[in-house]
């Protein structure tokens, strides 16, 4: 196999020998919906169904009647009615009892509304119509599943037809998860065969498509450079690098994004081709004064995530999850008065679901962090994963201070520092970033705007910005009095700096908050292979703890961020972070 090009490798792999054409593995896509009609019918009666009133771009519908005797079967079908792209057709019941009648598209492209009729009489109106017709020959024990990648959402169909005309088979819910599982019951490879996909009447979402798990499972003994578990073969056929175990760079491993877990299945909510940024938020709750209360507004989750979207293509999932016990003063570490946050984390962050534990930030909504008498909005582990926002000094605080400061405290996880170049003032009036303590409550450009910077304006003379002393571009180290210091005030591109991986190389197995996970198995009704961690995760010891703070250091000081200034380290050396007024 080695010898063979990866295209040609995946194409022998994916390929049985008896047709080497149509799609073995179909990526997240809008299916479309069914018309799916049950309707009791009497025996020895005529009926007449019909579907009128198309709307569309070329509408075209095909009709089946189906009756369940203990196994489905098509009782009629229509396509074409008077030469017209509408379906009709009259047959007489066989037997009293539930039939269903199924409108669907007769080709991709081809749906939209519809009303269906029964011997004249309007049954429902303008009803979407689609659904997406696939050519296939197969084997008997074949399989074909359509596994849903809305969370939430997303309740699919599939049937397997002969010529696209005769119903042989299909299902809704016996897969895992309950999601539709075809197993062929006789060989079909002859004509053109047909599996169709779609979505149940009012269900929403997207779908990604599996044929023939036993075929599938094969790729698993390919070549696999870089030993996730998927082949070379497999990779490139759905967008990922067969050279690197997290293809997207967001430092959770392709297994997980592509295959899912038991438990919380990332392949539901993420993508091994897309950036995704995980955040579970809990949040102070007072037991008898809702003044004091700290919970994040309820819109925050997608505003949060919009920014992201729009300004970066990273798709960030906020989860905000639980209330914790009532504590004014939440500290990184033990503090007079206050609570440990990570005593906190250990038994409230990510309870029932293990798996999430190494790829997810945590983020406490605290009232006040460090002391009881600080008025700082917030603080955050520096290229870590945990973050306070703490805005009880703020009355009531508003929509856009609370998604300011979240966006801002996010921002150190990812290795962000304050206020571009702005050393000492660290208001920088070039600086257009939400990282900005200018722009953190109020955004950049408009009010609300929160966003980190593209770097896009140039450097301020010195005496643009309040500062008492001045780092030339953060190269140099002479005054602004120096002659010939120039400008001294910048902007810097902070999404072009971003680190997802918060964990160091994007490697499975780094620092000590990796989850070891078991090596592929097919899960309990043979569907593809599923995850789960081999041991429950827990916070590092203290040693581990402070070798990572050094490893961080290290990283940052050749990023150019100083200690003492643009991050801090705490006096027992396990928790690198930055403070915020």
């Amino acid at each position: 196999m080695k010898t063979l090009p990866r295209t040609l490798l995946a194409l022998v792999l994916l390929a049985p020998a008896w047709v080497l054409a149509g799609p073995h593995y179909v990526a997240s896509r809008d299916w479309g919906t069914f018309i799916w009609l049950s309707t009791w019918l009497d025996a020895g009666q005529t009926y007449t169904f019909e579907t009128r009133d198309l709307t569309g771009t070329a509408p075209d519908t095909v009709l089946h009647v189906l009756r369940d005797r203990g196994g489905w079967s098509q009782v009629a079908m229509g396509d074409d009615c008077a030469g017209e792209a509408r379906s009709c057709v009259t047959f007489t019941a066989p037997d009293s009892g539930l039939y269903r009648v199924w409108v669907r598209a007769y080709a991709e492209g081809r749906g939209g509304t519809a009303s269906l009729y029964r011997n004249g009489a309007l049954l429902l109106s303008n009803q979407p119509f689609g659904g997406v017709p696939l050519s296939f020959a197969w084997n008997v024990k074949d399989t074909f599943r359509a596994t849903s990648t809305t969370p939430g959402a997303g309740d699919h169909l599939v049937f397997l037809l002969r010529s696209n005309a005769e119903y042989l088979q299909h299902d809704d819910d016996s897969g895992p998860r309950s999601y539709p599982l075809v197993v062929a019951a006789s060989t079909q490879n002859a004509g053109a065969q047909r599996v169709v996909v779609g979505r149940f009447p009012g269900s929403t979402g997207t779908a990604s498509f599996v044929h023939d798990d036993a075929l599938w499972s094969t790729i698993f003994s390919d070549n696999d450079e870089d030993e996730d578990g998927i082949s070379n073969a497999l990779e490139p056929l759905v967008g990922m690098n067969p050279d690197s175990k997290d293809s997207d760079g967001d430092g959770i491993p392709d297994t997980l994004e592509l295959f899912g877990n038991d438990g919380f299945s990332f392949s539901e909510w993420g993508s091994p081709t897309v950036k995704d940024l995980y955040v579970e938020v809990d949040w102070m709750e007072h037991p008898t004064n809702p003044y004091l209360t700290r919970k994040p507004y309820a819109g925050l989750v997608a505003d949060a995530a919009a920014v992201f979207a729009r300004d970066a293509g990273v798709r960030l999932h906020a989860f905000v999850d639980s209330a914790l016990p009532w504590h004014e003063v939440v500290c990184f570490g033990a503090c007079s008065g206050g609570v440990d946050f990570y005593s906190l984390k250990q038994g409230g962050f990510s309870i029932g679901y293990p798996e999430r534990r190494p790829y997810f930030h945590y983020a406490v909504w605290a009232y006040r962090q460090g002391s009881s008498t600080s008025c700082s909005s917030g603080k955050a582990e520096v290229l870590g994963n945990d973050l306070i926002i703490s805005l009880g000094c703020w009355s009531s605080p508003s929509i856009q201070e609370q998604r300011g400061t979240f966006i801002h405290e996010l921002g150190h996880n990812l290795a962000l520092g304050h206020n571009g170049n702005d050393v000492a003032g660290q208001t920088s009036v070039v600086h257009a970033s939400v990282m900005n303590y200018r722009y953190q409550m109020l955004g950049v450009g408009s009010p609300g705007s929160h966003t980190y910077s593209f770097g896009g304006n140039a450097c301020a003379a010195c005496s643009a910005s309040p500062k008492s002393k001045c780092v030339s571009c953060r190269n140099g180290f002479l005054g602004c009095g120096f002659p010939g210091c120039g400008s001294c005030d910048c902007d810097v591109n902070e999404w072009g700096a971003v680190e997802l991986d918060f964990l160091d190389d994007g490697d499975a197995d780094d620092g000590t908050h990796r989850v070891l996970l078991a090596k592929y198995a097919l899960d309990d009704k043979g569907g593809p292979v599923r995850f789960q961690p081999r041991v429950p995760h827990a916070e590092p010891p203290v040693a581990a703890r402070r070798l990572k703070v050094e490893r961080t250091r290290e990283r940052l000081r050749a990023r150019g961020q100083v200690e003492g200034q643009d991050f801090f380290v705490s006096t027992d050396g396990t928790t690198l972070y930055a403070e915020c007024p």
